[in-house]
């Protein structure tokens, strides 16, 4: 890392930029654009290829964490997941994930009563393009009570499941 960008940083610059160099010629670029000594943004790109594999946004002005993260994990310019924070208390209640690097979503995760706990799951298992299983915990006690599945492969969910209907605690990076 580059110790003199870090140096000409201080709580008391205006919005300011600075840009960290790694050895291997990636840099991470880090914004206060409100000038209240806290990053608005952090862009960065790992392995210096020119494409930012990750990118932080900060959008509810001073004293608030950063909402969004963004991750381009293979460094094709395309995003592939998010990660948000929708009540801004810290902690993720979002995360939409594109697992195969098509650019399309292949999963997506929801804490939907911000207590920590998915309780919707959006699934293409096959990876086809099209949602193949979802699920909702529409009461919050832990349990799916509604799943929906296409169990052929059509495009159209043809099987129902009301109940508990899916296994308890959905693990968000699990294989589901």
């Amino acid at each position: 890392m580059s110790e003199t960008a870090m140096d000409d940083w201080s709580e008391d610059t205006p919005a300011h930029e600075v840009v960290v160099d790694y050895a291997n010629g990636g840099h991470e670029v880090t914004t206060d654009l409100d000038g209240d000594g806290y990053a608005d943004s952090v862009a960065v790109d790992t392995d210096g290829d020119g494409h930012y594999e990750a990118v932080y946004t900060h959008e509810h002005g001073p004293g608030h964490a950063l909402d969004t993260v963004s991750v381009d994990s293979d460094g094709d310019g395309r995003v592939d997941a998010v990660f948000s924070d929708t009540d801004h208390d810290g902690r993720i209640d979002t995360a939409v994930l594109d697992r195969d690097h098509d650019g399309r979503v292949d999963a997506m995760y929801v804490d939907s009563n911000h207590d920590g706990a998915v309780d919707q799951v959006v699934l293409d298992r096959d990876l086809d393009g099209r949602a193949d299983f979802a699920t909702a915990d529409t009461d919050f006690d832990g349990r799916a009570d509604v799943t929906v599945t296409d169990t052929d492969a059509d495009g159209t969910y043809d099987t129902v499941h009301y109940g508990d209907a899916a296994p308890r605690g959905l693990d968000p990076f699990g294989a589901n």
